[in-house]
C-alpha cells in the first residue's frame, strides 16, 4: 500500500501519525508511507529524523484568529489545497489518513476530491473544528473517546483509542538509585506549561515534611527551564529538570505519580502505563476539550483534577503529600487507568486496511 498520513503542528498531532506509520510498515516492509505537514510545525523536525518523508504545504489555523488573520488562513489552505492534489497526483496513495491539526483539512479534501480513500483520527473529547467539517468527507473516523461519538456519523464511527508508538507498549525496566523514594514527574506539553511549573516550584514549601521521601523528575519546557532549576537547587530537592524530554517511555515507567495537562496523548501514554495522575486542563483548549478529556478521566477513578483557576502551591503540594500518604488510593487509580487503556488502538486501525491475525475494529 501507498499511505498518505497528514496532521501536526503539535505532538498531539503528529505523534499518532508515527504510531500509525510504524503499524503500517509491520505489516509489510513494502507499504511506502509519506507525511505531509507544514514548515512551521513540529513535523518538520521530527519526521525526517525518523526516516520518513515529510511533504510540506501551505496552511494555517483560522479558529479564535482576527479576520485579516482568518482571511490570510483562507488563503493558504486554498492554496494548499492545490499543493496537496500535486503529491497526491505524484504519490498515488491508497489512502490518506489524517491525524489533526489543521494541515489535515486541504490535504484531505484534496484527496476527496481526486476521489482518494481518506480516513480521519479524533484524539479529543470533543473534535476541533477541522475533523467536524472532514467528518463530512472521511469514509472512516476513528475516535479515542466515545464522548467524542456525538459528533460524527455513527455508521462510519470507531471507537479505538489514541494510536501510541510501539516504544511506550514496552514495558520499560527502569531502576531508580532509591526506590524508597516517591517519584512525580511533572510535564506540561512539550513546550511546557507555566502555570504548572509555578505552582509546582511554590509547592516545595508545602512539599518539606515529605521532602527526603521525594524524587522529582520536570519537564519544563524551553523558556522556563533555567529559573526552575535554579529554585530546586536552592531549596535541595531532589529534582532532575530538563526543557525536553526524549526518553518519555522510561521516565513514565519510573513514576508513582504524573502532573500534568489533559493533551489526549498525554492521557493515553498515562493509561498505557497505568500511572496515576493530577490532571490540570489547559483552560483555553479549543471547546475546552483538556476539562472535558480530564473529566473522562477522574469521572471513572483514574485521576484527580485540579483545575487551573485552582492550580496554586499549597492546593497542589497537598494534593501529593495526601496521595502519598494514601497509597491504596493512589495503586486503585492506577489500576483503573489501565483498564481504560487502548494499547491496540494502532493495530485496529491499521486491520482496517491490512489484513492481520488480530481482532479488527469494533
Amino acid at each position: 500500500m501507498r499511505i498518505l498520513i497528514t496532521g501536526g503542528g503539535t505532538g498531539g498531532h503528529l505523534f499518532p501519525g508515527i504510531a500509525l506509520a510504524e503499524e503500517f510498515q509491520d505489516r509489510s516492509p513494502h507499504n511506502r508511507i509519506i507525511f505531509v505537514g507544514t514548515r512551521k510545525g513540529i513535523e518538520q523536525r521530527i519526521i525526517p529524523s525518523m526516516g520518513y518523508e515529510l511533504k510540506t504545504i501551505s496552511s494555517a489555523g483560522m479558529l479564535g484568529k482576527g479576520m485579516f488573520q482568518k482571511f490570510s488562513g483562507a488563503v493558504q489552505c486554498f492554496i494548499g489545497i492545490f499543493q496537496a492534489m500535486m503529491i497526491i497526483r505524484v504519490f498515488r496513495p491508497d489512502l490518506v489518513l489524517g491525524t489533526g491539526g489543521y494541515v489535515s483539512s486541504p490535504v484531505i479534501l484534496a484527496a476527496y476530491l481526486l476521489g482518494i480513500e481518506t480516513a480521519i483520527c479524533e484524539q479529543n473529547s470533543i473534535p476541533g473544528l477541522s475533523n467536524r467539517i472532514l467528518a463530512r468527507l472521511a469514509k472512516k473516523i476513528f475516535i479515542a473517546f466515545e464522548e467524542s461519538s456525538r459528533f460524527f456519523p455513527l455508521h462510519k464511527t470507531f471507537l479505538t483509542g489514541n494510536p501510541v508508538r510501539k516504544k511506550f507498549l514496552t514495558r520499560h525496566s527502569f531502576h531508580r538509585k532509591d526506590r524508597n523514594r516517591f517519584c512525580v514527574f511533572i510535564i506540561g506539553g512539550s513546550q511546557g506549561a507555566h502555570s504548572i511549573n509555578k505552582s509546582m516550584i511554590e509547592a516545595l514549601n508545602t512539599l518539606l515534611p515529605v521532602k527526603n521521601k521525594l524524587e522529582i523528575i520536570h519537564q519544563t519546557g524551553l523558556q522556563d527551564f533555567s529559573w526552575v532549576k535554579e529554585e530546586y537547587e536552592k531549596q535541595k530537592f531532589r529534582a532532575t529538570v530538563s526543557p525536553f524530554i526524549t526518553e518519555m517511555a522510561s521516565v513514565y515507567s519510573d513514576a508513582d505519580l504524573v502532573i500534568s495537562r489533559a493533551g489526549a496523548l498525554t492521557l493515553s501514554e498515562l493509561l498505557i502505563y497505568g500511572k496515576p495522575s493530577v490532571l490540570i486542563p489547559y483552560p483555553f483548549a479549543a471547546y475546552n476539550h483538556q476539562e472535558v478529556n480530564a473529566k473522562s478521566l477522574a469521572d471513572k477513578g483514574a485521576a484527580q483534577i485540579i483545575l487551573n483557576k485552582e492550580n496554586n502551591g499549597v492546593n497542589l503540594g497537598n494534593t501529593i503529600i495526601y496521595l502519598i500518604n494514601h497509597p491504596q488510593e493512589l495503586k486503585k487509580m492506577g489500576i483503573k487507568a489501565q483498564e481504560l487503556s487502548r494499547p491496540e488502538a494502532a493495530q485496529i486501525i491499521v486491520d482496517h486496511y491490512c489484513s492481520s491475525g488480530t481482532k479488527g475494529g469494533e
